[in-house]
């Protein structure tokens, strides 16, 4: 969560403070929320589909966008896109979110209505092919698209339109080309099938906004992880547009090379985004490392650890974590996290053994 107007609270946690806005606990959605998805200890978010979820500030997911893109260093807005279009699709049809029966219109549209704000997307207006949404306008596109294209089983040539900072427009024509549904994502090498036997439902706090909803006054968003798994696969044989000084940080082992890249990039824009906020933390003993990593990671869907461990001689840290689809996003929170309390540049040694993966991270200077 993007943590601005911040107070300290314990262990070196930033905690922020609710923003001055009319925004009302709303224990109906919560409830709505926190009986469609389930949490495990290992932070992981799960629909009954098994599909991985997460909890995304919408002021870090626009910051996130700007990085990740640099980092690949060509515009990649059409690729988002369509991971979020194909992505959307392939959820309401394995889902069953549409019906076809008789009076299917209004029920398919009210189900359509329920997940936009269930997931804190905002409102979709199919007659006017219109979105109010405070998601960044690629994404939002993306989702609308994939909804309007299945509710109307019609392939469109899209466009949009952003009007204002909530409203976005489609420009759809008809599409003749006899198009499958998009299939199940291609599966990178770290996109284990998650199996936690320890989960409950999950349990947020939902606050209702005009558009969308917040957890402590901040506007966040439920997102599929494997959108992000979808444009990941997308920079396979890119070259990202990072110094030497970046990219040799990283030792990657028990990985084929050409998903070494794509790993290097995802994990860089998190741990950017971290790095450039104004989180300030201090993980100096084990206690403090998993207060900071339960906060920041295990508790929004962005993964936990299976064990830790420190050599403060070294200033060290060695990880082990069930291998997932939400790797790079822990992978760059564990490195910001550990940049941010020692001051110093870090080395990233990355070692793939069936389903765990090992990281250890220390000081860049110990190798020059």
């Amino acid at each position: 969560m993007n943590l601005s107007n911040q107070v300290i609270l314990f262990d070196g946690v930033n905690m922020p403070l609710v923003d001055s806005e009319d925004i009302v606990f709303d224990s109906s959605l919560s409830k709505s929320i926190n009986e469609r998805f389930t949490i495990s200890k290992s932070g992981h978010i799960t629909d009954d589909k098994g599909n991985l979820w997460m909890v995304w500030s919408l002021v870090e997911l626009e910051r996130w966008w700007n990085i990740f893109e640099s980092a690949v260093g060509i515009p990649f807005g059409r690729k988002l896109f369509n991971s979020c279009c194909d992505e959307e699709e392939f959820q309401i049809s394995d889902t069953g979110l549409f019906v076809k029966r008789l009076f299917r219109k209004k029920k398919n549209r009210n189900n359509l209505l329920n997940r936009w704000d269930n997931c804190g997307w905002g409102k979709i207006d199919i007659k006017n092919k219109k979105i109010d949404t405070l998601l960044p306008s690629t994404i939002a596109a993306g989702f609308a698209v994939a909804a309007m294209e299945s509710i109307h089983e019609k392939r469109f040539k899209s466009e949009w339109r952003q009007r204002s900072n909530t409203e976005v427009f489609l420009d759809l024509k008809l599409d003749e080309r006899d198009i499958p549904i998009s299939k199940k994502h291609t599966i990178l090498p770290w996109s284990k099938i998650v199996d936690d036997v320890n989960s409950d439902n999950i349990r947020l706090e939902l606050e209702r906004r005009s558009i969308g909803w917040s957890i402590e006054g901040e506007p966040s968003v439920l997102l599929p992880v494997s959108l992000f798994s979808r444009l990941y696969h997308s920079t396979t044989g890119i070259d990202p547009a990072l110094s030497n000084h970046e990219t040799n940080c990283w030792i990657i082992d028990g990985l084929e090379e050409r998903f070494c890249k794509p790993l290097i990039i995802a994990s860089y824009s998190i741990y950017k985004l971290f790095i450039d906020s104004d989180k300030h933390v201090f993980a100096n003993d084990k206690d403090s490392w998993l207060n900071l990593l339960n906060h920041y990671c295990t508790q929004w869907g962005w993964g936990g650890i299976d064990d830790l461990q420190l050599e403060s001689d070294k200033e060290k840290i060695s990880v082990k974590v069930s291998t997932s689809e939400v790797l790079p996003f822990l992978l760059g929170q564990i490195i910001g996290i550990w940049e941010r309390s020692y001051g110093k540049k870090a080395k990233i040694k990355i070692q793939f053994s069936g389903n765990i993966t090992s990281i250890d991270i220390e000081s860049f200077l110990e190798y020059i």
